[in-house]
């Protein structure tokens, strides 16, 4: 599908980071839906490894069914809040379930084509560049999470992202953008 290696290489090692870091936070978790919102960013992350792997073709039932399952998640996150301690905000679950639906538009498309312009299912401009200007939004997204996590100043008044979620989001954004170029 991707023929780059280096495209693969950085698919594998962003998306591979980030499901051990979704999966390590569920050790860390001071609530049952803060797990299951680690465990479901996990599974996202190992998801779309699959795919830069290059089984989008070959399974995208399955990993259309588990990245269904992970929007869900998110969807009843977004309507059902908590307000205990240790509870992520709703604005945390719509960035979830919205990583979801991006990863969901990477996956068709990477089943339906092999990952270059020439054979893009559509041949069609307006396609490819959404894809590239996806890619340039989640490049954004990536360096946010990122300021977010470690450059907030002592004085802010507002509440550092914690590390290892920021960390994480990072890396997935990071590796989505790398995605979306490779499927452009």
């Amino acid at each position: 599908m991707f023929r780059n290696w280096f495209v693969v290489g950085g698919l594998l090692l962003l998306f591979g980071a980030a499901a051990v870091l979704g999966f390590g936070a569920i050790f860390r978790a001071k609530s049952v839906a803060a797990r299951i919102e680690a465990a479901a960013a996990g599974v996202l992350a190992a998801a779309m490894m699959m795919v830069g792997l290059g089984w989008a073709p070959l399974a995208v039932v399955p990993l259309g069914v588990v990245i269904g399952v992970v929007f869900v998640s998110f969807a009843v996150r977004i309507v059902f809040q908590g307000k205990g301690s240790g509870e992520t905000g709703r604005l945390s679950a719509i960035y979830g379930a919205l990583v979801a639906a991006l990863s969901a538009w990477v996956l068709l498309s990477a089943s339906s084509g092999t990952g270059s312009s020439s054979d893009h299912p559509g041949h069609e401009l307006g396609t490819i560049l959404v894809d590239i200007m996806g890619a340039l939004l989640m490049l954004f997204a990536a360096t946010g999470w990122l300021l977010g996590t470690f450059a907030m100043p002592a004085e802010s008044k507002s509440h550092a992202v914690p590390r290892l979620k920021g960390v994480r989001e990072a890396l997935m954004a990071a590796g989505l953008a790398v995605a979306f170029y490779a499927i452009s």
